[in-house]
Parts: structure tokens; C-alpha cells; sequence
């Protein structure tokens, strides 16, 4: 003899099964931990007012990495008008003025020089240490981006702020490839906007 299942039970059940899908979201959301960063215990941010973004040095076989990042950069610290972001095309000018080629490594002389010429307070360094695209072949690949940058002043050349920041497009998932992000553009501003987040 078959027992007829009551409205109730059956309510009950769908509402446990919305609370576990609920939960699930929840918990997925927030899997992922931010960057590994470190603050300088004596930064004074109100004496940061204006800073310059080098070309961050690509350690990646993708030529366009060192680009798209910098450019990320310069665009996130725009957008939290935190600081007055120095126009890319005077800090070109001055590293051709001083013939100073950024791949070979950028010293305090120079960090200090630059923020006598463009008056900025600090300038932010960085490199790409991994960048996979959307795409590879016809063989879809889950784009991955690792970058490292420091803020320095150029004033006294310490290290103000410091982070290095890893992920992958699935990091981002949620629930059923809700969250996925597919393009390696798209997770490197995902990624230099937690960066930059980090900063105090």
C-alpha cells in the first residue's frame, strides 16, 4: 500500500532543498581568498596624492600581457579616485628622455628622479607572471592570470604596499558555471580591481 505524499511535506521539502541551494551559493561565493599583500605599518595614504604606473615588466610569452595589465591598472586606480593617476604618455616620455629601457629593472635613482619630474608621490611597479588566453588551438582553456606589483614612494623608496594575486576564470564559479569568466581580459580586471582593493 503506496502512502499519497501531503502538500505539506511536499512544501517543506522544496523550501529545504531552496535553503541547501541557497547555502551552497553562499559558501562558493566566497571560496576563493584575496590577494597575498602586505602593508607598510607607518603608510600614510593622505600623503599619497598623486602616482605614476610603470610598464609592468611581461614574464609571459604573450606580448600584449604587459599592456593590457598596465592599462588595467591605470584604469582601476582612476576609477577609485583614491589618487591622481599621472598621464601614461609623460611617463613614456621620461623613460625616453633618461633612456631608461623598464625590462632590465627600474632603480631608486630613478624612482626618485621621477617624482622630482612629474611630481608624483609614488609609483607602482609590477610584472605579469602568467597570462593564458580564452583560447588555445580549437582546445578551449580556462584563462589564468598571476600578477605582482608595489607601491613605492619616491620620496624615501620604500615599499609602501606590496601583492601578488593568482587566478583562474573557474576561481569565479559559483553554482553550474554561474560566475565562469571565459576571457583573459575580463579576469585580469577582475584581478587588478581585488589588488587595488587590497591597498589601504
Amino acid at each position: 500500500m503506496f502512502s499519497r505524499r501531503s502538500p505539506q511535506n511536499t512544501k517543506t521539502r522544496s523550501s529545504f532543498f531552496l535553503v541547501l541551494f541557497f547555502l551552497l551559493f553562499v559558501l562558493c561565493a566566497c571560496s576563493h581568498s584575496g590577494p597575498n599583500a602586505y602593508v607598510r605599518k607607518d603608510f600614510d595614504q593622505s600623503q599619497i596624492r598623486k602616482v605614476a604606473v610603470f610598464p609592468f615588466y611581461n614574464n609571459t610569452k604573450v606580448a600584449e600581457a604587459s599592456k593590457i595589465v598596465t592599462g588595467a591598472f591605470i584604469a582601476g586606480l582612476v576609477d577609485t579616485k583614491r589618487f591622481q593617476v599621472e598621464f601614461p604618455g609623460n611617463i613614456k616620455s621620461f623613460l625616453v628622455t633618461e633612456r631608461i629601457i623598464v625590462r632590465t629593472g627600474v632603480d631608486l635613482d630613478t624612482i626618485k628622479l621621477m617624482g622630482k619630474r612629474l611630481s608624483v608621490d609614488a609609483v607602482v611597479l609590477g610584472q605579469v607572471d602568467e597570462y593564458i588566453g580564452a583560447e588555445e588551438g580549437r582546445r578551449a582553456v580556462v584563462p589564468l592570470v598571476c600578477i605582482s606589483s608595489r607601491l613605492v614612494d619616491t620620496r624615501t623608496g620604500k615599499i609602501l604596499f606590496m601583492a601578488q594575486h593568482r587566478r583562474t576564470g573557474d576561481d569565479y564559479i559559483k553554482v553550474l558555471d554561474f560566475g565562469k569568466i571565459r576571457s583573459a581580459g575580463e579576469l585580469t580586471r577582475k584581478v587588478v580591481g581585488e589588488m587595488i582593493d587590497a591597498m589601504p
